[in-house]
């Protein structure tokens, strides 16, 4: 019974083959209490920016209604000109506030999730229709954190207001016998104050959402024991995964082979450092010298370094060097043509052998 429970319950943190299948799908760990903030903060500073720009948008379009409010409006066409130049000022005024904000907010999108757009997310599936489930997603604990959220951002919007006309309840009376034009100058200058004690307060509720959204990502995407399992056995019979570890299996039993070569070997002759063959040659068991290992470029300069580390004799021919290569086959036999060139070359490194033991 206590393993049923263990293959049921989902105790293991998700794979990364399980997030990438959830990002495939739309599903990716967001918050938009941050999303807000963050276009709340750029709205504020695009109005400071743009402020005057706009106010003066508007008090052209003001100017020219009062003075023509005295013409008359006698055909359909007097009306769409000023319909079309109030649409145009607000066109104005509007498109470069649209652009900011649209931008900014596809980076926050980017910067929380990353790069990820999923066709899978905007199909539409019948169990996103269903009432029961619908009911159940009400109900649900997810819900009941955004019912706490959404309480918490009306609490502190009210509380910065309260306290902000507490403090200064005598200057917002005076607006009653202010002129006009003082009101309206000094009421931006408390709807800036009200709008930035407001962020201030709802960055730290935008943290901690991100916070609690990062930690409910990763437990709605926990696995059982079982589903590690399948996936991993599914993963074995993954053609892709396969081939890379079969490639993976290839480089390590070549670069073993290699290194068994290379110290076996006599010799190794090079083109510099284009080409390099390693050979061996064992008159009491061996017809002729054999080619333990050749490579190019790469390959040529590993041989070369492990030559060196194994203080196998290395010499620079590049006729052999060349011939060798593009005529000779590992663990087989040089060409008979190349018997007397390899001959010599090894009858040089047998003398450097002897010279050392001298």
């Amino acid at each position: 019974m206590s393993d049923q429970n263990e293959d049921t319950e989902k105790t293991e943190e998700p794979t990364a083959r399980k997030i990438e299948k959830a990002r495939e799908d739309g599903n990716v760990n967001i918050s938009k209490e941050i999303s807000s903030v963050v276009l709340l903060a750029a709205s504020l500073m695009i109005l400071a920016g743009f402020g005057t720009a706009m106010y003066t948008l508007m008090e052209g379009l003001f100017e020219h209604f009062f003075n023509n409010a005295a013409a008359p409006l006698d055909n359909i066409d007097h009306a769409m000109e000023h319909l079309e130049l109030a649409f145009w000022y607000g066109f104005q005024m509007i498109l470069p506030v649209l652009i900011l904000l649209t931008v900014l907010a596809l980076l926050v999108n980017i910067a929380q999730t990353g790069f990820n757009f999923s066709f899978k997310a905007m199909e539409v599936k019948g169990s996103k229709m269903n009432p029961i489930k619908g009911l159940g997603k009400i109900v649900s604990m997810r819900s009941m954190v955004e019912l706490v959220k959404g309480i918490a951002k009306l609490a502190i919007v009210s509380l910065v207001i309260y306290r902000t006309v507490q403090n200064d309840v005598e200057g917002f009376l005076s607006y009653t016998v202010m002129p006009l034009g003082h009101t309206l100058s000094e009421s931006g200058n408390y709807i800036m104050m009200f709008v930035t004690r407001i962020l201030s307060a709802l960055m730290i509720l935008a943290i901690a959402d991100a916070a609690y959204q990062r930690f409910q990502y990763h437990k709605d995407l926990r696995m059982t024991k079982q589903e590690v399992k399948d996936e991993f056995k599914q993963m074995e019979g993954d053609p892709h995964v396969k081939a890379k570890r079969k490639k993976f299996g290839m480089q390590l039993r070549m670069k073993k082979r290699l290194d068994h070569a290379v110290l076996a070997s006599d010799v190794v002759v090079t083109n510099p450092t284009h080409y390099a063959v390693a050979l061996k040659y064992d008159p009491d068991n061996n017809e002729a010298p054999i080619v333990m290992a050749k490579g190019q470029r790469k390959k040529a300069l590993k041989i070369r370094a492990l030559a060196t580390k194994y203080g196998i004799p290395i010499v620079e021919n590049k006729p052999v060097a060349r011939a060798l290569f593009a005529t000779a086959a590992e663990d087989q036999y040089i060409p008979g043509d190349l018997f007397r060139a390899v001959a010599e070359i090894l009858a040089y490194v047998y003398k450097l052998k002897q010279k050392k033991i001298s």
